[in-house]
Parts: C-alpha cells; sequence; structure tokens
C-alpha cells in the first residue's frame, strides 16, 4: 500500500502528513485507514503529547478523491461503509486524548475543510483558500462538516458557507473563530510547531480532560456539562501531573510533567 498518511516524530509532537502531493492530497479509502492507523500508533506511544496535522507539497487537502467516490454512488451499501469509514477516522482524531493542530496552506475545501474542523486547532495561511465547496458540486458534506461547522462559527455562518460553496478568507475565519491564528504561508508550520512546542510541555492528563470536558459539555447543556466538569475535575486531583503540579507552584519551579 502506497504511503499516504506519514508520521514523523519530531520529540514529544508527532506529525501527520498528508502524502498526495500529486493530488493536493485527495482523500481516498486508503488514506482513511492510514489517518486511522497513524493515530493510533501516536497514540500508544507514551513519549507523543501533541499532533500537527499538514499537507505534503502545495495544499492542505482538497478534499475527497472524487474518482474513488463516484464507483460507489450507485451502491449504498459500498457508500455507506465509505462514510462510515470517513466519520470513524475524523471521529478518531476529535476524540483523541492528543490534541491537534491543523497546519494549513493552499487550499482546504471539501473534505479538506472538514479535516481542519476535526483538528482542534488550526493555524492557516493567509492567502490560503478554506471552504466547503460540496454546494458548487451539488454535494453533501459527509465528513461531519454539517454537524461541526455550526458548533464552531455558528447556524448562520456555517449554513451560508455550506449551502453557497463560498471560500472564507483567512482573516474572515479567525474573526468567526473558525481558526486560531493567520500567519504567512512560509511561517505556518512553525507557527503550529510552537503551539504545539507549548502544548507539549503541559500536562497531557489535563489536556486530554479538558477535551473530553469540552466535547462531553457541548452535546450535555450547562447543567450536564458542569456536572462532567465536576467529576472529571475529582477525578484529576488524584493524578501524579496534579501534585507535580502542585509542588512546582509552591516551590516556584517549572513543572516536569509525567502523564499520569
Amino acid at each position: 500500500m502506497t504511503e499516504r498518511v506519514r508520521l514523523d516524530r519530531r520529540g514529544r509532537i508527532a506529525e501527520l502528513v498528508l502524502n498526495r502531493p500529486d493530488k493536493l492530497n485527495a482523500i481516498d479509502h486508503d488514506t482513511l485507514v492510514q489517518l486511522e492507523g497513524a493515530l493510533t500508533a501516536a497514540e500508544a506511544d507514551r513519549e507523543i503529547r501533541v499532533l500537527v496535522v499538514r499537507g505534503e507539497g502545495r495544499a492542505f487537502c482538497a478534499g475527497a478523491d472524487l474518482g474513488a467516490v463516484d464507483d460507489k454512488v450507485g451502491d449504498a451499501g459500498r457508500l455507506a461503509a465509505h462514510l462510515d469509514l470517513w466519520h470513524r477516522a475524523f471521529g478518531h482524531l476529535t476524540d483523541s486524548p492528543l490534541p491537534s493542530i491543523a497546519a494549513v496552506h493552499g487550499v482546504a475545501f471539501a473534505g479538506g475543510f472538514e479535516l481542519m474542523q476535526a483538528c482542534d486547532f488550526v493555524v492557516v495561511a493567509d492567502d490560503a483558500r478554506i471552504g466547503d465547496q460540496h454546494a458548487t458540486y451539488g454535494l453533501f458534506p459527509g465528513g461531519g462538516g454539517s454537524q461541526r461547522l455550526p458548533r464552531i462559527i455558528g447556524e448562520r455562518r456555517a449554513k451560508w458557507l455550506m449551502c453557497s460553496g463560498a471560500t472564507i478568507d483567512p482573516r474572515d475565519a479567525l474573526a468567526a473563530g473558525l481558526v486560531n491564528a493567520v500567519r504567512p504561508a512560509g511561517e505556518v508550520l512553525d507557527h503550529a510547531r510552537e503551539m504545539a512546542g507549548v502544548l507539549a510541555r503541559r500536562s497531557p492528563v489535563v489536556t486530554a480532560r479538558v477535551k473530553r470536558a469540552v466535547r462531553l459539555g457541548m452535546a450535555s447543556g450547562l447543567a450536564g456539562g458542569l456536572e462532567i466538569e465536576r467529576l472529571l475535575a475529582l477525578e484529576h486531583m488524584t493524578s501524579k501531573d496534579s501534585r507535580i503540579g502542585l509542588a512546582a507552584f509552591a516551590s516556584r519551579t517549572v513543572p516536569e510533567f509525567v502523564g499520569e
């Protein structure tokens, strides 16, 4: 199988690299399978604390490889299995205890735009072209965009992007809360790595529980979310990392977290 997703380790940071530069990193079946495998491998490595998701070559990701989808359109069973794989792979990324930072350059369209949304944080190039694009070709967002996008930027903005197929300027995306930072194209990956370096120095236990609390709380309403927070906080205060942090605060030293 051709290496469509490469896992590059850089100390405590792992880079998940979409590796189909000749196809602008368009996503096919093998890409999704390899993405899941790379995520599983990263999570199994106790040294890895952060993921940077990026694309090789001229683009982050141009979306689905429509040539690989076209032959499934007339077969409901095969199409359902393919969509299940998309949801499982992207859901794995969102639900992973490891925080993920998308470093977006070139284009992030359709499925690539949905992959960007599945990450926890996003750095985008100031000249990048990003948008849903499905409606332009009479298609429906099947990689989670119809649910993730309105939760990130609100119902009205999300519906416009999905129904019109319009792109969104990176600076407007920043103002809408869709991305965390906008940088010149040549600085995107360095900035994502700087952000990853900050997270790599934090307690991985805290990070994983914050991700879980936010995810579950968003689906539970305020009262349910507060109860989730209370239970996770109680659980966390028995961890080694919480004791390490308290000891470092008392001694005015920099904590070195162990992830337990």
